[in-house]
């Protein structure tokens, strides 16, 4: 009788400590983007999701009232390294162009598909190798490639990084191979990283000779956190876009405005885009329905989206 009752109250603590270890254990952030080309605005919601511990990071992507779309990244080591996947929720299959992380501790190496190396500052390699082989966490690899200047799976992380750019002093530069679309041919690009003073990134460009693929300015207008961004991307001769990239409202609100030159269709356009940031705090789950994360957009008595999944 004793036995029993002691397993049985061993059974409900075990149960208790689960609980606790998994309830509100998720964080949410919605991203309103709305796109304006000359036409009505087109809306899209954002909804990222991810683990407290950041191993797991969620994107379900809402229009016109429904899911559209749902990606979830995470991190894994297997026996011949870590990789990185993107899985399609919606279909439960695996990205084929999941990513590749290996180290060289002696050269201070990140190499990303075997091919693609970010030469890091010392101290930092030694932080961001933690944070990738030891706690594979997703925002850390998201942030040292979210220039997206390789060929990289995480376009629709790429609005969540925004609002937080990396500025710090962590690359000093890399070497990125791209694939040609259209052609097997492989383009080398050299990524060149200024800070100033003050350790803050100030310029990023990767060229190969005087092509230029991707160029970046940021402008901090005296304060500590960028007020505005320059880029200019060139893809293949084929699409050339220029951005300008603006911080408001304590960068809670960022407009974008693209000029876009497509010159295989001799066509030109302007498009304004804003996203405004919203979070929702913890969460109760991470693995959403449809019907949950539409009800996280539904309107509440104070006019608040809804805070918890229930």
């Amino acid at each position: 009788m004793v036995r029993t009752c002691f397993s049985l109250l061993l059974l409900i603590c075990l149960i208790s400590e689960s609980l606790a270890q998994t309830t509100d254990n998720y964080y949410g952030i919605v991203i309103t983007k709305v796109t304006t080309d000359g036409l009505s605005p087109d809306t899209t919601k954002l909804l990222y999701c991810r683990t407290i511990s950041g191993n797991l990071l969620s994107v379900y992507i809402v229009k016109d009232g429904r899911v559209s779309a749902g990606i979830t990244y995470r991190i894994n080591a297997v026996k011949n390294g870590l990789y990185l996947y993107a899985r399609i929720t919606r279909s439960g299959e695996l990205t084929a162009d999941s990513l590749r992380i290996d180290f060289r501790d002696k050269e201070y190496v990140v190499l990303v598909n075997q091919h693609d190396k970010y030469i890091l500052v010392p101290d930092y390699y030694k932080t961001f190798k933690q944070e990738i082989e030891s706690k594979h966490t997703i925002m850390a690899l998201l942030g040292l490639l979210s220039d997206a200047i390789g060929d990289y799976p995480i376009a629709d992380a790429l609005p969540l990084l925004e609002f937080t750019p990396e500025v710090k002093k962590h690359i000093k530069y890399a070497t990125i191979v791209t694939r040609r679309s259209q052609a097997e041919i492989s383009d080398n690009w050299t990524c060149t990283y200024l800070y100033n003073k003050k350790n803050k990134l100030i310029a990023v460009s990767a060229a190969d000779g005087k092509l230029v693929r991707f160029s970046k300015k940021i402008n901090y207008g005296g304060a500590s956190v960028p007020a505005s961004i320059n880029c200019y991307l060139n893809i293949e001769d084929r699409q050339v876009t220029e951005r300008s990239i603006k911080y408001r409202n304590n960068s809670a609100l960022i407009e974008w405005k693209e000029h876009v030159l497509e010159t295989g269709k001799n066509r030109e356009s302007d498009i304004s885009t804003t996203f405004t940031r919203h979070d929702l705090g913890m969460l109760r789950k991470i693995d959403l329905s449809d019907q949950n994360i539409l009800n996280l957009f539904k309107p509440t008595h104070n006019g608040y989206i809804k805070k918890h999944i229930d």
